[in-house]
């Protein structure tokens, strides 16, 4: 079952990992909106959305993204 979901959030031209209260986004586009309980990131091809409770950015180079708090859920438009 995970195997299916980590392929899943794998895709040539960006790579989305799930932690235990982070997620890291590799290869992003840009920020769309940015509030501690919704955070909206445009990929090559889609915008995700990361709802929660007290989110941060902890890392933020060249194309990536280390969001902390705690993660509600995570969708994909």
């Amino acid at each position: 079952m995970l195997e299916i979901f980590s392929n899943a959030l794998r895709n040539k031209d960006y790579y989305i990992c799930l932690y235990d209260n982070s997620i890291y986004i590799y290869n992003y586009e840009e920020i769309i909106n940015f509030t501690n309980i919704k955070i909206d990131i445009k990929l090559k091809n889609t915008t995700i959305s990361i709802k929660g409770n007290n989110l941060h950015i902890i890392k933020m180079e060249n194309n990536e993204l280390l969001i902390k708090g705690t993660i509600k859920g995570v969708t994909y438009e």
